[in-house]
């Protein structure tokens, strides 16, 4: 017996890299159990806004038993979302911010933890989300005091972080928030009548915090007859 030992060793490593092989292409052939994810990528609890809670989105190609995890820069789970059967297709939850303890979690960079209990596996949802209640500040750079009326009024600014310009005409918002992400950039107005108009610069960051107005600045159109 002892003489076919070395023969029965090679033959056990052989059927256990043969089944171990069949079990790596069987896991290859089956569809991915979350087939799509998306995570607000910023929100601000604190904004009353369309971003005051971040929203979690999960496709599942099968119904499942899923627990979703607000993990920490430290890996550490801030807020258990979910814990319960979820159906297969479409599942959006949503974070408001807080912890387990019902506390205000601190600003900063999370991630989301995904268990199926059923498919045994953990996923990190590949986007984080930033939690951010902290204002934009903006600053005006520049602009022109007086133009013809048919002209455009240019306007340039500077913010503090990432965030959107709005101009405010006579108190009421005129133009914006703009599509721009900079930290510095350029609003445009165009005058419909001639007058002295009072406007005033604001910002909304990425998470929908909004800034203070700048003081106001007097431009002064005149008419082009």
């Amino acid at each position: 017996m002892r003489r076919y030992a070395p023969t029965l060793v090679v033959l056990a490593l052989l059927i256990g890299t043969a089944v171990a092989f069949a079990e790596t292409e069987r896991l290859k052939l089956e569809p991915t159990p979350i087939q799509e994810s998306f995570v607000e990528p910023a929100f601000s609890p604190v904004c009353n806004c369309a971003t005051a809670k971040a929203a979690i989105r999960l496709w599942l190609h099968r119904a499942d038993t899923v627990t979703v995890r607000i993990l920490d820069s430290a890996d550490k789970t801030v807020r258990r979302l979910a814990a319960r059967r979820l159906p297969r297709g479409r599942t959006q939850l949503a974070w408001d911010g807080r912890t387990n303890a019902g506390a205000g979690a601190a600003n900063g960079l999370y991630r989301v933890e995904v268990h199926l209990g059923r498919a045994d596996r953990t996923f990190r949802l590949p986007n984080t989300i930033v939690l951010d209640t902290v204002a934009p500040k903006i600053r005006l750079v520049s602009y022109a005091a007086m133009v013809r009326l048919g002209r455009r009024v240019r306007i340039s600014y500077r913010v503090s972080e990432a965030a959107h310009g709005v101009l405010y005409v006579n108190g009421l918002k005129s133009v914006g928030p703009t599509y721009t992400k900079s930290r510095a950039g350029r609003l445009q107005w165009q005058p419909r009548r001639a007058g002295r108009f009072r406007l005033q610069l604001g910002a909304v960051d990425l998470a929908g915090n909004r800034s203070q107005r700048t003081p106001v600045f007097v431009v002064r159109v005149t008419s082009s007859a």
